[in-house]
């Protein structure tokens, strides 16, 4: 198998991403971001005796900036399993988890990762108010990032990283 850059990023570089963890209870929690491409750079780091685990970071992306002026939906979610919310300690989520492109499972995680969502919020503000005014903020984005430190496996390769093909 080989492995070489394309030099552009496709429709086939953008998926749906979720990391699988579970709660301290034992409950299955389930984060998604959706049209998500890594923007990063393939970056391994090769020591004596260690395995290579890059961090790796998925974008979310909206589809059209049209449907995402228009529309006040995020590109995420997070799932709980069962029908109500865990409370107290049941409800930590642990770090160990896996990380999924579509149905596909990628990659096994070590050393964690992280889950955010950057918003732009705009005040409109008048003069004399204070600071902001309930009623006059206005959210004008939101991006969904997952970052996964991975257990690099080479037959997914393609799907860890954007402008990537496989070829025998």
């Amino acid at each position: 198998m080989k492995i070489t850059g394309t030099g552009k990023v496709v429709d086939a570089d953008f998926h749906n991403v979720s990391w699988v963890g579970v709660t301290k209870a034992g409950k299955a929690v389930t984060i998604k971001i959706t049209n998500a491409v890594n923007l990063g750079n393939i970056e391994w780091t090769y020591a004596e005796k260690n395995d290579i685990v890059p961090s790796v970071t998925f974008t979310s992306c909206y589809t059209n900036t049209n449907e995402a002026a228009s529309s006040t939906d995020e590109t995420w979610e997070i799932d709980y399993e069962g029908d109500s919310l865990p409370s107290g300690a049941d409800s930590i989520i642990l770090g160990a988890g896996k990380l999924y492109i579509g149905e596909h499972l990628v990659a096994l995680t070590r050393g964690g990762g992280s889950f955010n969502v950057n918003r732009e919020y705009r005040r409109i503000n008048a003069d004399g108010d204070r600071g902001a005014v309930k009623g006059r903020v206005v959210m004008e984005g939101s991006e969904a990032e997952l970052t996964m430190n991975v257990l690099t496996i080479l037959e997914r390769v393609d799907e860890l990283y954007t402008s990537i093909e496989t070829s025998v």
